[in-house]
């Protein structure tokens, strides 16, 4: 059955009388009309319908392949139907989705919702052209990557397979979806963005029409709300519409009919015009299209009669009568009828799609609850007056509209229409025969006390006699004029919380400190503070940590505190650490990160404190404070000659290596000079500054120096990996000058000396003293040294640094003194053949005859060396004493020898004779480093035997 076989009133025996084609002459007495004497379709009064069940559905994700597709005219909000679903990746990371919207072409997709979030893409959207959420999403834009990608089809029926879900081996260049707008869509699985399934959404710009010009000239397909051309597309649409042809349309009554819909008109006071009517609908194609047809012309207050071969589309609105039937032209009598109780409103309530409320159904009444502004006769309260008290309520949907104003302004006409629409039929002869449905007509009666007054035809019917009847209902166009509405009071924001909205934390702030257990062991543990999250529905943060090398965080703690510990960390490596605040639901914030690296160990152990000095003869007894550092191994003591507060840690020389903890005192002999401490921790870490006590007072020892020897300033020793340079030793690089690649003359990053490549010296090297001090015979002496250094790294141009000179991670004057430095080394021999190892030096008491030195000189980064312009070594021996008593000397020459010779005969003696009598006298002859002789005398110059004592000092 067709369209046109749909009505069927007409008896045959006229369309024989008439002579015309039957498809002609019915078309002459039926049509669709937004409204019908003047019923429109209510709804229900109560609980949801129809209406709100269709709008409801189209805003959610269906699972089919077969479902229904809506026809999207103008803008609307839309769900849509999974006809796919696919997952692949480890652990099913992606899933894929394919998602139909509407029949295509649409124009434009403007707007994607995720869980009802509105995503923020990367860029706007266009056909078959994928996209990504934009970094600045909190939503779906997590641990710096994009969670959707949506590739957009618009629906062309020559449109390609998605190349997005292509990728996949179940979706082939078959898959085209031609002709149907859809979403290709991946999304990465994160439980913090997605709870399940998610519900997508799409706010598309509909489908493209064909208009036509005031020509009539067709025009390009292009996006319209104008309902005449959304009404032409679903008439002529051969897939989803009715499939008429122009040949059937009048395309002068659309093209008349369009003019109207686009008649501006100013909504409120102060607001910018608008149409006076737009079609904003998502059609429901599992309905027949005589539903479809109609829900498009009640939006604009429609008529589409058929007549004369063609559809015709009529816009009741104000106009002027074509024709005046006098009581000359009515043939009998007539019927005139007012509207009954159940036709007669004085509160009409319209119910639209209202884009405020994300595209869910809202309602309008006319007159408003708040009447006061209008005229006594148009309140509520005056018409239900004059309605006998009753309420007399109708309820009507358009879902093609989804401005409030035009939805108020089509309650007014509904309602005024419905109080003065008398109903008139009559008979007239075939001079009415060219009017046409929707044509007004001025009717002239006496007896009716009509005069020119306006009627709408809604209805003709052409009679055996030649007659035709017509069915008319009352016209004012009054009720057509826009009043302008009261502009919309805007919704008041909720105060609630959004559940699924969460704050982060405020802060997140790292350190690192040492514990140690009973044991003694010492670890290092990173301490996390986050500052509170200001929402009040927090349940619990989870605080993740990775080292920075690693791809993957590990969920460390979940709970309500603010403090956490992260145990056994790495000296020297690099934590990233994020917290994020989780409420009841389960639903997070977006993460606070921060990163810290790891000191605790590495860090230098605090500066010695309390260093005092005490002399006691011939030590110096040293004391201080414990440091507080639980990573402490021992101390580390050095000595300079200086005494006016010039010494330094680096030129001083090593007095003891270790003082072991928990010591804090020790003593040493007592020296004039300058005595300096240090901590040091279990990774070799010095403090960073030493502490330093000058002593005024040495020993009551007498010293005596017994050579001194200084390389400087020529060095004339043996150089192994190093060089001297402006009369100072120092590393040798280890690369060779015809080895460096490249223009000699190009580089500028760094000195002529430094060579080429970066960190090129020798990791070590010494200078060999030229000459090995001989101290004549074995003999304890005190050997003492200084040292003259500083450090130099020839690659570390201060121009050449990158970055913020205060946000560096350096000493301000630079590592180079941490990473290069030079200390001495002894070997002892008897013999001058046989020699110990070198070992560090230290300012001490040493056993030998023949001494070696040598300086050694150290670069622990490549980069930098050590620079020594002078090194001293001083030999000394104390004066010592060697004494005998109670000594028979026998009567001649007595050779005392002592046990440990001197080093000179310049000691001193002192002899005692026992029982001397008056004349007796010694002599002390042939001094030697080994001993004496004495020969003991009388008065007459006769050798004589005695006991005697004695006593030698000397060194």
């Amino acid at each position: 059955m067709g369209w046109k076989d749909v009505f069927k009133t007409v008896a045959s025996p006229v369309l024989k009388v008439l002579g015309v084609n039957p498809f002609v002459a019915l078309g002459i007495s039926l049509f669709l009309s937004w409204i019908l004497r003047p019923k429109v379709p209510e709804m229900e009064d109560f609980g949801t319908n129809q209406f709100d069940d269709f709008e409801r559905g189209l805003l959610v994700n269906k699972q089919s392949n077969d479902a229904n597709i809506p026809v999207i005219y103008g803008e609307r909000l839309t769900g849509g139907t999974r006809v796919f679903m696919e997952t692949s990746g480890t652990d099913n990371t992606y899933l894929y989705m394919a998602i139909v919207m509407a029949e295509g072409e649409i124009n434009d997709i403007t707007e994607i919702r995720v869980d009802d979030k509105i995503v923020t893409f990367a860029s706007s959207f266009s056909d078959g052209t994928a996209v990504e959420v934009d970094s600045g999403d909190a939503n779906f834009y997590k641990d710096s990557e994009s969670l959707i990608r949506v590739e957009p089809h618009y629906g062309t029926d020559g449109q390609s397979a998605s190349s997005l879900l292509s990728t996949l081996s179940s979706w082939g260049s078959n898959h085209k979806l031609s002709g149907l707008c859809y979403l290709a869509i991946r999304l990465k699985w994160n439980s913090d963005a997605f709870a399940g399934l998610p519900k997508i959404q799409a706010k598309i710009q509909g489908k493209k029409v064909v208009s036509y010009n005031s020509s009539l000239v067709a025009q390009t397909p292009a996006y319209s709300t104008n309902p005449a051309w959304c009404l032409l597309d679903y008439l002529t649409n051969t897939r989803y519409g009715k499939g008429l042809t122009t040949s059937e349309i009048d395309l002068q009554s659309f093209y008349d009919a369009s003019q109207v819909c686009e008649t501006q008109v100013t909504p409120y006071s102060g607001g910018s015009d608008i149409n006076i009517f737009d079609t904003n609908t998502a059609l429901d194609t599992s309905k027949n299209i005589l539903t479809n047809v109609r829900e498009i012309i009640k939006g604009c207050r429609g008529y589409l009669p058929y007549s004369a071969g063609k559809y015709s589309l009529v816009i009741e609105t104000t106009g002027t009568a074509s024709i005046t039937l006098t009581e000359d032209d009515i043939i009998g009598g007539y019927s005139l009828t007012t509207p009954d109780k159940n036709e007669k409103y004085n509160r009409v309530i319209v119910g639209f799609v209202d884009p405020d409320r994300n595209y869910q159904v809202n309602e309008i009444q006319w007159p408003p609850i708040d009447d006061s502004g209008l005229p006594s006769a148009d309140q509520h309260a005056t018409m239900k007056t004059a309605d006998g008290g009753f309420l007399l309520e109708g309820r009507f949907s358009f879902s093609t509209i989804t401005s409030q104003y035009q939805a108020e302004e089509m309650a007014e006409v509904i309602l005024r229409r419905s109080r003065e629409a008398l109903s008139l039929g009559i008979t007239v002869s075939l001079d009415a025969y060219d009017l046409a449905i929707g044509d007004i007509v001025n009717i002239t009666h006496s007896s009716l006390g009509f005069s020119a007054k306006p009627f709408r035809v809604l209805g003709i019917t052409f009679n055996e006699d030649f007659t035709v009847g017509l069915s008319l209902v009352e016209h004012q166009d009054s009720h057509y004029t826009w009043a302008t509405k009261t502009q919309a009071t805007a919704t008041p924001t909720t105060n609630l919380p959004n559940p699924f909205t969460i704050q982060p934390p405020a802060s997140i702030t790292l350190d690192d400190t040492l514990i140690e257990y009973n044991d003694g062991t010492v670890i290092v543990a990173l301490d996390v503070s986050i500052g509170a999250s200001p929402d009040s529905f927090i349940d619990y943060y989870q605080v993740e940590y990775k080292k920075s090398t690693d791809s993957d965080f590990i969920i460390y703690a979940q709970g309500s505190g603010l403090n956490h510990r992260v145990l056994n960390v790495i000296d020297q490596s690099t934590y990233d650490v994020r917290v994020k605040a989780v409420n009841s639901l389960g639903v997070s914030s977006t993460y606070v990160s921060a990163q810290r690296t790891i000191v605790g160990a590495i860090e230098p152990p605090s500066d010695v404190e309390d260093f005092a000095c005490n002399i006691v003869g011939q030590e110096a007894h040293l004391s201080w404070t414990q440091i507080p550092d639980l990573d402490l191994a021992y101390y580390n003591l050095r000595f300079s000659e200086e005494t006016d507060g010039t010494a330094d840690w680096q030129n001083s020389v090593a007095l003891v290596e270790k003082v072991s903890r928990p010591a804090t005192s020790i003593s040493v002999p007592a020296r004039a000079g300058t005595y300096l401490l240090k901590a040091v921790d279990k990774l070799g870490n010095f403090s960073s500054n030493a502490t330093a006590i000058i002593s005024n007072v040495t020993g009551v020892a007498n010293f005596n120096t017994i050579s001194t020897q200084s390389e400087h300033p020529d060095f004339d020793g043996t150089l192994t990996n190093t060089v001297i340079t402006d009369d100072a030793i120092e590393l040798d690089s280890s690369e060779l000058f015809d080895s460096a690649s490249g223009n000699f003359d190009s580089e500028t990053t760094r000195f002529f000396d430094s060579g080429v490549a970066n960190a090129d010296f020798f990791a070590s090297g010494n200078y060999l003293f030229a000459d090995v001090i001989d101290i004549g015979a074995k003999h304890t002496a005190r050997i003492t040294a200084s040292l003259t250094q500083t450090s130099d790294n020839p690659d570390d141009l201060f121009d050449n640094r990158s970055g913020l000179f205060d946000s560096a991670s350096s000493n301000f004057d630079g590592d180079t003194p941490a990473n290069a430095n030079a200390h001495i080394e002894v070997a002892t021999s008897d013999d001058n053949v046989t020699y110990t190892a070198f070992q560090n030096f230290v300012i001490g008491d040493y056993t030998a005859r023949y001494f070696k030195f040598r300086v050694v000189l150290i670069s622990r980064d490549g980069a930098s060396t050590p620079r020594v312009s002078a090194v001293t070594v001083t030999i000394d021996m104390p004066d010592r004493i060697f004494s005998g008593n109670d000594i028979v000397s026998g009567a001649g020459t007595k050779t005392v020898t002592f046990t440990n010779p001197y080093k000179t005969v310049n000691y001193a003696i002192g002899i005692t004779g026992q029982g001397m009598a008056t004349g007796d006298f010694f002599l002390v002859e042939n001094k030697t480093i080994n001993g004496f002789d004495v020969t003991f005398k009388n008065s007459s110059n006769t050798a004589i035997s005695k006991t005697f004592d004695f006593i030698a000092k000397g060194f």
